[in-house]
């Protein structure tokens, strides 16, 4: 990381002295190509502002060993930033009146720890004291197709602390709620968010391909590569992680354009209404790694203001936020795994917004 930090201090200090908009969207294009040329980064990046895209760029290679560009339609994994899907989709089902967020898990997943005292807005909100999914004992994608088959496994997964004492972080909240979804849909959790979100906003470019079903020939798909100092960058096998399938707790495939849509649909109202969209994007939580966590959604308060979600992994890492009171949204998707996110984000809060 040492050189991104060395190129983002040069950056600062060029930032003073910008002005008008199109000048700063100069500046964060130049940052992109120059980190791009020295084979810092590699991805895609959006930015708008009052939903009128102001740079909309693809930055190195999907694919370095073809030669395939990254373009604004290029599809990353994003990791645990494709949680906002199933935040949205429990919210959206609230709206419906097909869930209460008082309600207590168990209404709708039996067996689980104190599951008739856990309730749906502890799960949202990071405070249920579920684990992570993939710590139970014996846990295997092997046999998974859904969220309702991890169910097993976190019911034998103790909680880490008392409901609501506390609010960590967990992907196993996510993935009961990807469970609850397929129980009250009908539905694999996929199919619920392809019928839902996929088709009515035209997410053509957001999937839950599983890694193992992909292949070199699909260049839409961006290669996840690993760095190494001395053999340079190494491209993750596509069988990464041993079979793991996206699924509500992270991993969906999608574009910087695609997810322009989505937060667009989200933040104007389409999907839910404003009394809705203000709970779902609220603080309920102590301040958690300068963060605080909304319904699924993640308030960022550690530079300029801001509601979305991150995510990281090996080879793909993903920012991707509205920032309410100057209507903006940024985007950032890389294939490199050593690409922190975190310091890019704020290098372009600084160039767009100045000191806070």
């Amino acid at each position: 990381m040492r050189r991104i930090s060395i190129l983002i201090a040069i950056s600062y200090i060029a930032v003073s002295g910008l002005n008008g908009q199109s000048e700063r969207i100069a500046r964060i294009d130049s940052v992109f190509t120059e980190m791009t040329n020295q084979d810092l980064f590699s991805g895609s990046v959006l930015i708008a502002e009052n939903w009128q895209i102001l740079l909309s760029k693809g930055y190195g290679y999907a694919n370095r060993e073809k030669k395939v560009a990254n373009t604004p339609d290029t599809r990353f994994d994003l990791s645990s930033g494709s949680k906002i899907f199933t935040g949205t989709a429990i919210t959206y089902l609230a709206q419906q009146g097909k869930i209460k967020f008082s309600d207590a898990i168990g209404k709708y997943i039996d067996g689980l720890p104190k599951g008739d005292k856990i309730t749906i807005h502890q799960i949202l909100t990071h405070s249920s004291g579920f684990d992570d999914f993939y710590k139970a004992a014996g846990f295997s994608y092997e046999k998974v197709n859904n969220c309702t088959d991890i169910m097993p496994y976190m019911r034998k997964l103790p909680l880490v602390y008392n409901p609501g004492d506390s609010c960590v972080y967990s992907t196993g909240n996510a993935i009961i709620l990807g469970a609850v979804i397929e129980k009250i849909s009908g539905m694999p959790y996929q199919d619920f968010i392809e019928k839902t979100f996929i088709e009515p906003y035209d997410l053509q470019n957001t999937c839950f391909t599983p890694y193992w079903k992909l292949n070199e020939s699909q260049s839409q798909f961006s290669v996840g590569y690993l760095n190494n100092e001395i053999h340079g960058y190494n491209p993750i096998a596509y069988d990464y992680d041993y079979g793991f399938i996206p699924l509500s707790a992270g991993g969906a495939w999608s574009s910087a354009l695609d997810l322009y849509k989505f937060d667009k649909a989200v933040f104007t109202g389409k999907i839910v209404d404003e009394k809705h969209l203000k709970i779902m994007t609220d603080r309920y939580t102590p301040q958690w790694e300068n963060c605080h966590f909304g319904y699924i959604w993640i308030v960022d308060d550690s530079h300029t203001s801001c509601v979305g979600h991150a995510g990281t992994s090996s080879g793909w890492n993903t920012w991707n936020y509205y920032y309410p009171e100057q209507k903006t949204i940024v985007i950032i998707l890389t294939n490199f795994g050593s690409v922190d996110v975190f310091e890019l984000s704020a290098l372009v809060d600084k160039i767009l917004f100045g000191e806070n």
